[in-house]
This record gives structure tokens, sequence and C-alpha cells, in this order.
């Protein structure tokens, strides 16, 4: 009979998690949201060495929520923004690396063994502009080679010819 209370006690913690953060907003008018599987990753990656296209292997799919500031939405950004950093300090999520000062800052997070995660959170912010939240799922994916990878593709090293057109995204 205890384990049932405790059960019932432990069940009735009703955390968000970031998958149901996004379900809940991708069709809202106030964000943007598309979601990108593996396939439009893959176009002519040439430039990228062995183990830059052995993790782009790894990852199955991308979703991406961006919310735009705009004129009169400052308040609602703010509320949006403190509710996913909510969501981020549970202890499901580990965080991986900060960077940025001032109004801009990204933090990296993931879910899964330290070595082989099973999804890369990105949430990177802009008190002028707005912020965005990324996941990448995958299998047992390489933390330090997302990384890698992430900078290539800051770089222009990686091919994404079929994805959206970002220009101005959270213009």
């Amino acid at each position: 009979m205890l384990v049932l209370i405790a059960l019932g006690v432990v069940s009735c913690k009703n955390e968000t998690t970031l998958q149901e953060y996004y379900v809940e907003n991708q069709n809202s008018q106030q964000y943007l949201a598309f979601d990108l599987p593996a396939s439009l990753l893959t176009g002519d990656n040439s430039k990228l060495n062995a183990e830059q296209k052995a993790t782009l292997e790894t990852i199955k799919k991308v979703n991406v929520l961006g919310f735009p500031l705009k004129d009169g939405n400052k308040e609602f950004y703010e509320a949006e923004k403190a509710k996913l950093t909510e969501i981020l300090k549970s202890d499901k999520y580990q965080q991986l690396m900060r960077y940025g000062g001032g109004n801009r800052k990204a933090e990296l997070y993931y879910l899964g063994e330290e070595d082989a995660i099973d999804e890369l959170i990105i949430f990177g912010s802009d008190d002028e502009k707005g912020f965005g939240i990324a996941r990448v799922t995958g299998n047992d994916m390489n933390p330090e080679a997302m990384i890698r990878l992430l900078k290539s593709f800051e770089k222009g090293e990686l091919d994404v010819a079929g994805l959206p057109d970002l220009d101005g995204f959270l213009d």
C-alpha cells in the first residue's frame, strides 16, 4: 500500500518535458517551428572527414522551435524563456556547455549516457531578437563529436542545401 501511495505522489509531480513544451507550442502563432529528418542533413558533404560523416549518421531528426521577439511580446518572451530555463534545470538534462554573455547566451544539454547521448539540446537566446531551441535526436551520439560537427556547420563545411532558409529566423 505504501508503494502505491509513493508512486502516486511521484507521478503527481507534473514536470513538463522539453518534448511536451515543443508539442504544445509548435502550432502557436508566437513561434516558428520545423522538423528536419536526417536525410536533409546528408547532402554533398565531401568536405567532412570520416569522423564528421560518422557523427552525422548518428542523427535521426532535428526539431527547432524559435520565438522571435517583436513589439508587444517582450513579457510573453520572458515568461516562455523562464519556462524553458526551468525545464532544462531538471536532473534528466545534463549541461554540456554554455557560452555567451550579456544579452546573448547559448547552452548545450544532453539526455543519455555521457559518451552515448540520445538527445542534444541547443538553447540560445538574444534579448533583442528572441530565443530558439533545437532538439537533435539520434542513437549513441558522441557529445564531443557533435560539438565538432556544429563547428563544421559554423565554418560552412556542412552541406545544408536541403534546410529551410534560416536567414532572419529570429528577426
